[in-house]
């Protein structure tokens, strides 16, 4: 677990947060744990990501290799909430998942569903 500042440990240190040399922007979760579950943490990464989004035309990859669990919260806050920012076509466009395992995968799609239905309530 990580205390302390987390977005600022993403901004300042770059362990996190990796630009490579392909235009793509690297955000490695296994750095910031292989259970990811709090809606804090998800808060602080999905800031960090609208931040690169808004300053930078590099498309983000979230790679999941190592990482065994999301929850639910995380996904909403950290991916889901996305759309609150940007159409989902512009996250689809800046953003791609790698090495993610099935539960994963069906955790986070769960997630954008339960958000763009609240969203269409509204």
């Amino acid at each position: 677990m990580i205390c302390g500042n987390f977005a600022h440990s993403l901004r300042i240190f770059g362990r996190y947060l990796q630009n490579s040399n392909f235009n793509f922007m690297n955000i490695h979760f296994k750095n910031i744990g292989i259970h990811l579950g709090t809606r804090v943490h998800g808060a602080e990464v999905r800031s960090e990501i609208v931040e690169a989004i808004k300053q930078s035309s590099d498309k983000i990859v979230f790679d999941f290799t190592d990482v065994e669990t999301v929850s639910n919260s995380f996904a909403d806050e950290c991916f889901a909430k996305l759309t609150l920012f940007f159409s989902l076509d512009e996250v689809k466009s800046r953003t791609t998942f790698i090495n993610a395992s099935p539960f994963i995968k069906a955790v986070i799609a769960n997630s954008f569903k339960a958000r763009l239905s609240q969203q269409a309530l509204a």
